[in-house]
């Protein structure tokens, strides 16, 4: 029996994307759970909100609460200027994927996932790959008979392509084998068992740029924690900047991509969205003032928080209030970000020259060509 219909949001025009924080917590995720079992949080400063209440325990009892955080992931949706159907590219999908993809895909007609973007090989990024299977959108294949044989993917899609970096993907070998495996297919295009069809498309260099169905996208590294590289993203490209650079796992970044970061910020960035997990300083994960001192070295139009343990960085609004009087003295928007944030009108592309090259990091041959995924 078909489900009720519901109003979704529409998608982006032709030409563009858009953009939906499908997490933006810490890897335990926020309520976590020792905090609601042991009745307590250790960041006791940041812990408290004005009113006397715990932020966790806000967070755990509120169910609309912009305290609860999942783990953090992105979803872009990329609207071809040909006016072919929509791309849906997620970025990593980690332990809470299910729950994020429950609370958010329906509102955006999201059935399927064309592309997944992996920035690391950390539980909160790739640990809800097992479900991938239900973002893709299948159908019954009967035999001459009529008699049920396989499963076939629906709209002629092809399989979800897994795009990362050799380390990352070799974790994800590792910890899903069946991801990887040849597909068991009874006749072309026919699975005969209803799993996660996939394509790994490894990339040469932690810095490349690519292309995912026309939509460029531009890979870069970060250290998230000594000298082990996260990647992040550049979305799009408007002129010779990009509408959207995305880095959510980051304690350090490399003297190159800090030179290219500092290139792009110079021609414009309209949206940054950076990791800034506590108050204190980490080991792996900047801290909010080093997060801030990224912005203001980048002086992107608008900037986003992500990963954040609630807890440890403060309430949202509060600590949102506090980031806000920033815009007045030094020029900065900057807050942070929530679960089902919905970012819209970035342009993909502007010129035929965008068409036809993409941004050069320094030193890597490999990002002067991008690659059409």
């Amino acid at each position: 029996m078909a489900h009720a219909q519901r109003c979704v949001q529409a998608p982006p025009p032709p030409g563009s994307f858009d953009a939906i924080v499908l997490g933006s917590g810490v890897s335990t995720a926020v309520p976590q759970l020792a905090h609601v079992l042991h009745g307590r949080c250790e960041s006791a400063s940041t812990a408290v909100r004005k009113d006397g209440l715990a932020v966790c325990q806000e967070a755990a009892e509120n169910a609309a609460s912009k305290n609860r955080r999942l783990n953090v992931s992105l979803l872009v949706r990329y609207s071809p200027e040909d006016g072919s159907r929509v791309r849906h590219i997620m970025i990593d999908a980690g332990k809470t994927m299910r729950q994020a993809a429950l609370a958010t895909l329906p509102m955006y007609g999201v059935k399927s996932i064309d592309a997944l973007l992996l920035t690391h090989g950390h539980a909160d990024a790739i640990l809800g790959m097992d479900d991938l299977r239900d973002l893709q959108v299948t159908e019954k294949v009967l035999d001459e008979k009529g008699q049920h044989i396989g499963y076939r993917l629906a709209d002629a899609a092809g399989p979800m392509q897994i795009i990362s970096n050799k380390a990352t993907l070799d974790r994800v070998r590792e910890v899903f084998p069946y991801l990887h495996e040849p597909p068991d297919l009874i006749r072309p295009g026919v699975l005969r068992r209803r799993i996660a069809y996939t394509e790994f498309v490894e990339v040469s260099h932690d810095e490349v740029a690519i292309q995912i169905d026309g939509l460029p996208v531009t890979l870069f590294p970060v250290w998230h924690g000594g000298t082990y590289v996260s990647l992040g993203f550049a979305f799009g490209a408007e002129g010779s900047s990009y509408p959207l650079v995305y880095i959510s796992d980051v304690k350090d970044v490399p003297p190159n991509t800090m030179i290219w970061l500092e290139a792009v910020g110079q021609r414009g960035i309209e949206v940054f969205i950076v990791d800034a997990l506590a108050r204190q300083p980490h080991p792996t994960h900047m801290s909010l003032d080093e997060a801030l001192n990224l912005v203001r070295k980048l002086r992107p139009q608008r900037s986003f928080f992500v990963g954040m343990d609630s807890c440890a960085i403060g309430d949202h609004d509060e600590v949102n209030e506090e980031l806000a009087a920033l815009k007045a003295s030094e020029g900065l928007d900057v807050q942070l970000a929530h679960d089902g944030l919905h970012l819209s009108n970035f342009v993909a592309m502007r010129s035929a020259e965008n068409k036809r090259a993409g941004s050069v990091l320094p030193s890597t041959d490999a990002a002067k060509h991008p690659r059409r995924m």
